[in-house]
């Protein structure tokens, strides 16, 4: 039996800690016995990981760096992944990764992984800590091409994997009628809805879906469509400003993070995904994944995970008019929209399950260890 230990952000609803649920969830248990370590306590995934069996232990290492409390933590995670005769350390993103390569290394595990999922872009910080992590790891999986690029344009030398998301085709299907799903979330099931699913952050490009939205407004001939914006985040009470400022504030319904999110897909009739950057969005692959014709910026893995009008329509980052005219194009062509949307449910089924990905991980375990062996 293989142990693995990984090592990951506050468990808040995010595209890692979701990606990591997926993992514990698909990981064969006649050969793996997995838990996870956080650098600090909290967060509804980690009541859904402990739910399901899954021991979780908070490292409380604080939110700072270079202090006692951090040594401490450290030195903790040391002697719990000695003890529990760990065989594989597995970090995800650059401040666990870096606890969790330095507790690998200290603790006798055999094989020290980092996963990293997202783009540095000009966090110098993390830059720095993805150079020392990928000289402390056996490899560095990343969910996308375009990160390794421009981590090595960085100057971070690793031994490399990649590994794209994927997503729980199966646990996907099944939602309610489009119809159905409007009308459950407080919306005109008459009329059309473009909705988007993530954290609100400035990354995230919201603010351009704003934008966006209000062109939507002059271009759809009197049929204004109505916006859904699924997640929280540090920026909702900015975003709703914005919104009201926009004259949108009838028009956008804000619906939090929510566990599920079978029902606010089906009442999308496109989903779009407007950000600055981006590694493997789940978010874009669940939309694809059950049926929703898809817009994005040509951002990170995005151009990866979508063929450019096969798929979905890819337009420009930071461009709020090409992602309005991208939109109220698949909105006016109905048989447009469904042949993308059915190239794409065809393609994140062939390529990006969830089943497919954590085997492709289990491989990685185990030809790693044995070529340690």
């Amino acid at each position: 039996m293989t142990r693995v230990a990984y090592f990951a952000p506050l468990l808040y609803t995010g595209g890692t800690q979701r990606h990591l649920q997926q993992v514990l969830r698909h990981l064969d248990p006649r050969r793996f016995v997995a838990e996870v370590y956080t650098l600090r306590p909290g967060g509804e995934v980690a009541d859904e990981l402990r739910a399901a069996g899954v021991r979780v232990t908070s490292l409380d290492l604080g939110d700072r760096w270079a202090t006692p409390e951090l040594l401490r933590g450290v030195l903790r995670a040391v002697r719990l992944v000695r003890a529990a005769r760990t065989d594989v350390v597995h970090g995800y993103q650059w401040r666990p990764a870096l606890v969790g390569a330095i507790a690998g290394r200290l603790g006798g595990a055999r094989l020290v992984v980092a996963s990293k999922r997202s783009l540095t872009g000009d966090d110098r910080r993390a830059r720095l800590a993805w150079r020392m992590i990928a000289r402390s790891v056996d490899v560095v999986v990343a969910n996308a091409e375009a990160l390794r690029r421009e981590a090595e344009a960085d100057g971070v030398r690793a031994r490399w994997t990649i590994i794209p998301s994927g997503v729980d085709v199966d646990r996907l299907r099944g939602g309610p009628a489009p119809s159905a799903a409007k009308a459950a979330l407080g919306l005109d099931p008459a009329r059309p809805v473009v909705g988007t699913v993530g954290r609100l952050e400035a990354r995230k490009g919201h603010d351009d879906f704003l934008l966006a939205l209000r062109a939507m407004l002059e271009q759809a001939n009197g049929r204004a469509p109505q916006a859904l914006i699924v997640g929280d985040g540090p920026l909702r009470a900015r975003l709703e400003r914005q919104a009201a400022d926009l004259g949108l504030g009838g028009l956008v319904r804000f619906t939090g993070a929510v566990a599920d999110v079978r029902t606010p897909l089906a009442a999308m009739d496109v989903f779009v995904l407007p950000s600055r950057a981006e590694g493997m969005s789940n978010a874009l692959l669940e939309a694809m994944a059950v049926g929703r014709p898809v817009v994005a910026t040509a951002v990170g893995g995005t151009s990866e995970a979508v063929d450019g009008e096969r798929t979905g329509i890819l337009v420009p980052c930071g461009d709020p008019a090409a992602l309005a005219r991208a939109t109220i194009g698949l909105l006016a062509d109905p048989a447009r929209a469904a042949a993308v949307a059915g190239a794409a449910a065809r393609q994140v089924e062939e390529r990006f399950s969830a089943r497919q990905m954590v085997a492709r991980l289990e491989r990685l375990y185990t030809e790693r260890l044995e070529a340690a062996a």
